[in-house]
């Protein structure tokens, strides 16, 4: 009989008690931190790729043949791993460590940690949620938002991690939704189909469609960002074969430039306004596809008279949308009929719903579709997901590699992740979201693992103000990002390089080993929460006495019992050899709502009707005034026509960073290459810049009422008069550690955005591209960036 390294693991430590019990021997003896010259498969929230070790170290990244299109960012990966802002041992706040629940709460973020050992740092938080629970219940115990720090893991989805070891302590409070795409995933259902991610396959948009209309998307950048890039290899693809690209956009984006499409620039939060002018073009010039319309959707002559002006008075032509839009009234029309005449493709983007009323915009684009009448053809209609790293990507025949369940939350009532500063500030208050109240829980603790709500929720200000307001703050990071600054506790995690997992990708299930032993002081997640749950008592409910190998195999060993098209090897075969078990790619005949349109009785959609609904009776009878029963143009609070946009002109979008995840790898190498003086660029019109005195190069200063932020700028006409872009994600560097209000030396957008209003109180979603600022030429010192430098 062959010996495998796990059999001889096995073998030498008896039953799976014992392997949970040596969590660290059994990583070492399974993964492939050993390697001292060679590759190592691992994967990231940015994709699988090979590290390449010499003399045991990591030196390098080889992209896998599979994944698609080169990025340079991969590159980075040595860096984030031994990176100088990693936390190298647990930490805890000097005010703390000494006063605890009685500490002065305003020092959090001053940056005056102490180190302490491992056992002395889980006694502590042992201790802490223990009195919490004990004192105040397990509401008062909070699970943090973990962001995208470990999306496409399997055993190490580090917000189900933490929430199977709170569940298994008696619960906590959480929250629901996402940053991403709330209104959109809330509304979607409710009027058209279930899923925003939903869309055709790519082959046969190739095939098909003669015209793309990219509706508030940047494909090419956003692709990249995840893994899997097929899909922007897919987009070069579709400008090869000649189909027509149009950019709906503020700024003159990466896609555009690198497809060489046109550019419709339109002025932030005026995205259902264009799409009315739209739909009224194609009524009054007899357009629509009356079939379709008849057939497959329900209320369109409910919502006619909003379109004409017969129910307000205000008729919604081509002139009314450029007013609004700043698109010209003969472009409106043109592009309208362009639509109606070839097969069209809508992409649209979750920028359009990430705005005051953003329910409003994905409606109006699925009204739009519906009176065009192509959805379900090969090649039409309209979708929210071809911007994503595997939107059309054809569906493989492969299993699903399943992940760590968090079990069951004894705690009800989570709140939507928007409101998260809302529900620290307000114990006790009672929202309304879509039809139900909502009481914010009395949060004493904050535990988050692999989040940072300090650079990704909205009003940094604001968020600081919530920060002071529980008793203990618990952070389990490998970085010193901003949110762990502001924490009272600091517990080193390692990164997802120095942990064994396994990857789903595209038609691939991948191994990811640990590179490397976790570096300095740090361990994994696993491993901190099963010693916490030793300290608290079910260590067996959360382990189930299990090894992060024996986890690992077992999800790989569930969908080998699934596979149907491949045999896959044995687990040990599989963690021993390439690693790479790789499925029949699908056959690229998948089109979106095609069951549908052959059938809308037996093959209805989400909603009541089982159709498109341009009117919903369900939205309608929750009586929201900043949600009505049809796609309506509702002001945003904050635009150039707003109150104070005399004060603030310029209207602030912060998209997705084209060289980072979020505000991952805003700390490694590939930084150098696109700060400007050092920090983030913030992209002005020439217009503008010329108005204040402004030059690339120049360090200026972004402001309002809510905050203020340094950044480099970009000088260009390739964004639209009176609009400024500040990527999302930098991280926040303040002046004056700690304080409330101080300047943000590095470029961090969140200074300037609404944490209120909410989309409304239908989904209750976040509004961070409903923004206004002013942005002058900086006069004061160039303050040096502290932002990744490690503490203590």
């Amino acid at each position: 009989m062959s010996i495998t390294r796990s059999t001889f693991i096995r073998s030498i430590i008896p039953g799976a008690v014992g392997l949970a019990m040596f969590p660290h021997l059994a990583r070492g003896a399974s993964g492939s931190g050993g390697v001292v010259d060679g590759r190592v498969l691992v994967n990231t929230s940015i994709g699988p790729m090979f590290l390449v070790k010499k003399g045991g170290k990591v030196v390098g990244v080889e992209q896998l043949k599979q994944d698609g299109e080169p990025w340079k960012l991969l590159g980075d990966m040595p860096d984030r791993l031994y990176n100088k802002a990693r936390v190298k041992a647990p930490m805890i706040r000097r005010e703390f460590l000494k006063n605890r629940e009685k500490s002065d709460r305003t020092d959090r973020g001053s940056r005056d940690f102490v180190e302490v050992s491992w056992d002395d740092a889980l006694k502590i938080v042992s201790e802490e949620m223990q009195r919490i629970k004990t004192k105040f219940g397990n509401a008062s115990l909070h699970r943090g938002k973990s962001s995208w720090a470990s999306n496409h893991a399997h055993f190490y989805r580090t917000e189900a991690l933490l929430q199977r070891f709170l569940n298994g302590f008696g619960g906590s409070s959480t929250f629901f939704g996402n940053y991403s795409n709330q209104a959109i995933s809330e509304i979607l259902p409710a009027v058209a189909w279930s899923s925003p991610a939903a869309a055709s396959d790519w082959p046969v948009i190739h095939q098909n469609a003669k015209l793309m209309v990219l509706w508030g998307c940047n494909p090419v950048a956003t692709t990249r960002i995840l893994s899997g890039r097929y899909a922007t290899h897919a987009w070069y693809e579709a400008k090869k074969r000649g189909i027509e690209i149009i950019a709906i956009d503020p700024m003159k984006s990466e896609t555009v430039k690198e497809l060489g499409c046109e550019w419709l620039p339109i002025r932030p939060n005026t995205d259902v306004a264009l799409a009315l002018g739209l739909m009224h073009t194609l009524l009054t010039e007899n357009l629509q596809d009356k079939a379709f319309i008849e057939g497959y959707t329900k209320g369109f002559k409910d919502f006619e008279p909003y379109l004409t002006g017969a129910k307000d008075g205000t008729p919604k032509t081509a002139e009314w949308a450029s007013g609004i839009t700043g698109i010209p009234a003969d472009t409106i029309r043109g592009l309208a009929r362009k639509m109606a005449g070839t097969r069209t493709t809508i992409a649209g983007g979750w920028s359009t719903q990430r705005q005051h009323h953003g329910e409003q915009a994905p409606w109006a684009l699925v009204a739009l579709g519906a009176m065009l009448g192509q959805m379900g053809l090969p090649g039409g209609g309209v979708s929210f997901g071809l911007h994503y790293a595997d939107g059309g990507y054809p569906r493989p025949t492969m299993p699903v590699v399943g992940g760590i369940s968090p079990g069951t939350n004894a705690v009800p009532n989570p709140f939507p992740i928007a409101c998260l500063s809302d529900a620290y500030l307000n114990p006790g208050k009672t929202i309304e979201c879509k039809g139900r109240k909502i009481t914010y829980p009395d949060i004493r603790l904050v535990y988050t693992s692999g989040g940072n709500q300090l650079t990704h929720h909205q009003d940094t200000n604001r968020v600081i103000e919530a920060f002071r307001k529980p008793e203990v703050v618990i952070v389990q990071d490998p970085w010193w990002s901003p949110s762990a600054r502001f924490a009272d506790i600091v517990l080193p995690a390692s990164s997802d390089l120095e942990r064994n997992d396994l990857g789903q990708t595209l038609n691939l299930i991948t191994a990811a080993h640990a590179a490397v032993d976790p570096l300095f002081k740090s361990r994994t997640d696993y491993d901190i929460l099963t010693e916490l749950a030793d300290r608290l008592g079910h260590r067996q409910a959360f382990t189930e006495g299990r090894s992060e190998m024996e986890w690992v195999q077992f999800f790989y060993d569930a969908a080998k019992a699934q596979s149907k098209a491949v045999k896959m090897p044995d687990f040990d075969e599989f963690w021993a050899g390439e690693g790479i078990v790789e499925f029949p790619a699908g056959k690229g005949e998948f089109v979106h709502l095609a069951d549908f349109r052959n059938d809308p009785l037996l093959q209805p959609l989400s909603t009541a009707s089982g159709l498109i609904e341009f009117v919903s009776p369900y939205v309608g009878k929750l009586g929201y005034d900043d949600c009505p029963a049809h796609p309506t143009w509702i002001e945003p609070v904050e635009w150039k026509g707003s109150k104070g946009a005399d004060k603030f002109p310029l209207q602030l979008i912060s998209p997705h960073p084209p060289l980072r995840l979020h505000s991952q790898m805003c700390n490694t190498e590939t930084r150098k290459s696109y700060t400007v003086a050092d920090r983030e660029p913030v992209v002005i019109n020439a217009e503008d810049a010329a108005k204040r005195g402004i030059k690339s190069g120049d360090i200026v200063r972004l402001f309002n009422d809510r905050g203020q932020t340094l950044a480099g700028a970009i000088v260009t006409p390739d964004i639209l008069q009176g609009t400024i872009c500040l990527h999302e994600g930098g991280w926040y560097d303040p002046a004056k550690p700690g304080e409330k209000g101080a300047l943000d030396k590095y470029g961090s957008p969140n200074l300037l955005t609404l944490d209120v209003p909410l989309s409304s109180r239908f989904a209750q979603a976040t509004i961070s591209g409903t923004a206004i600022c002013d942005v002058e030429k900086w006069k004061g010192e160039a303050l040096p960036v502290t932002a990744f430098d490690a503490v203590g």
